[in-house]
């Protein structure tokens, strides 16, 4: 999708990457630029300046669309005037305003779902989305949202799934149907489950867990303290208080390798609007056990999007060798044609594994990271087995790996990408 992305991947392959982005493909410069904020001259001129080394227009559309930032590339490119290809143009603001509208559609739907939730009496809290949307960008016509997350205590976790699909939702990811010690199996190894509702055409992400390690977000779940975002007059939402809401979304951008823009962007935005004091957050994060992943979020809103760092904050992020590391990964998955969403073969579950591996720091982190890979959500789906008989789990992850692999590689290559 993004053939020109490739060859700058070279630059980047050492563990170590050079600070400038000359290396970098121009049309994810450009989509970078336009991913600052706030919208002001300073973002104008860097959109300006990146547009002119620009001619592949259709592979830049590709790179928005790539990185789900079609609304912020379309407001910055016509606030600094720039003139693109009436068909580049066209579709440009086809995808803007369907974006818009579905945002909008979901603004609704998550703050009645977390009523309908919580008047059940289940505690729930809303992550990301429209109340980040409105926290960051003060709108609700900005950030292209795929789904609706919400997170629940784990010993809710069942109860708000089945209020979820009394109300017309089912079940879609790991599986479209789940049977009761499936389910158990799930609540105690996983921590979310997808479901979708074709008359709305939404989707929900239930989760009962922050962050996969518990050490990465710890004291961070649905009875943290939160705060009230209003969507408008009449519909607030609640969201993660603004520290804890900082490290969230540096774990989950850590978690995915920051293989999408959309979610720096969201973070820079986040920092700028609520004018979070930067060192302070950090603290924060380091505190509860994401560090490492903050310090790998601000380094890179600083290369990509502007930031401006304390300085003693950059030298202590530049002299952290995995801090370095970290960064080098991310850019490499930024820059590939796709991002690393679902299992991507050997190589791609290896870099996976590897970087979850690297997000944290001590025996205990490790330990619980080598816990949470010796049994999977495949695994559950397609063997559920009661309490009792879980330690099987670890003894079977690598040959069920090497079945579903196997069964994989027998079908016709058409077939691979579904």
């Amino acid at each position: 999708m993004i053939a020109a992305a490739q060859a700058p991947l070279a630059a980047i392959e050492g563990i170590e990457i050079c600070k400038t982005n000359s290396a970098l493909a121009p049309e994810f410069l450009l989509t970078a630029a336009c991913c600052r904020w706030p919208a002001s001259q300073t973002r104008a001129a860097a959109v300006r300046d990146a547009a002119k080394n620009v001619t592949d227009w259709d592979r830049f559309l590709a790179v928005v669309q790539r990185h789900r930032v079609i609304v912020l590339a379309y407001n910055a490119l016509r606030a600094a005037g720039i003139a693109l290809p009436p068909a580049v143009a066209k579709e440009l603001e086809s995808r803007a305003q369907r974006i818009i509208h579905r945002s909008l559609n979901s603004a609704a739907e998550t703050a009645r779902l977390q009523n309908l939730i919580t008047v059940a009496g289940t505690p729930v809290v809303v992550l990301k989305g429209v109340a980040l949307e409105q926290l960051a960008y003060a709108s609700l016509s900005t950030k292209q949202t795929r789904d609706i997350d919400l997170l629940v205590p784990p010993d809710c976790a069942g109860e708000a799934l089945q209020i979820l699909e009394r109300d017309g939702y089912t079940l879609s990811l790991p599986a479209r149907k789940l049977s009761a010690m499936q389910r158990q199996a799930l609540i105690c190894y996983g921590r979310e489950v997808e479901l979708i509702d074709m008359r709305r055409k939404l989707r929900v992400e239930l989760q009962w867990r922050a962050a996969d390690n518990p050490l990465l977000l710890k004291g961070i779940d649905a009875h943290a303290k939160t705060q009230k975002v209003m969507l408008s007059e009449r519909a607030a939402v609640r969201t993660l208080a603004p520290d804890d809401l900082f490290a969230f979304l540096c774990v989950h951008g850590a978690r995915h390798s920051w293989s999408r823009l959309k979610w720096l962007a969201d973070l820079n935005a986040l920092i700028a609007s609520r004018n979070l004091e930067i060192e302070h957050v950090y603290r924060h994060a380091q505190n509860i056990g994401a560090g490492l992943c903050a310090a790998q979020a601000l380094s890179l809103c600083e290369r990509l999007m502007g930031l401006k760092l304390p300085s003693n904050l950059a030298r202590e992020f530049d002299a952290d060798k995995r801090c370095r590391r970290l960064i080098a990964i991310a850019m490499r998955a930024m820059m590939t044609p796709y991002a690393a969403d679902g299992d991507a073969g050997t190589g791609g579950v290896a870099r996976e594994l590897r970087n979850q591996f690297l997000l944290g720091r001590g025996l205990r982190f490790y330990t619980a990271q080598c816990l949470l890979a010796s049994a999977g959500t495949a695994d559950i789906v397609r063997l559920p087995l009661p309490r009792p008989l879980h330690f099987i789990y670890p003894l079977v992850r690598v040959p069920l790996w090497l079945w579903r692999r196997m069964k994989l590689a027998c079908l016709p290559p058409r077939l691979h990408a579904g």
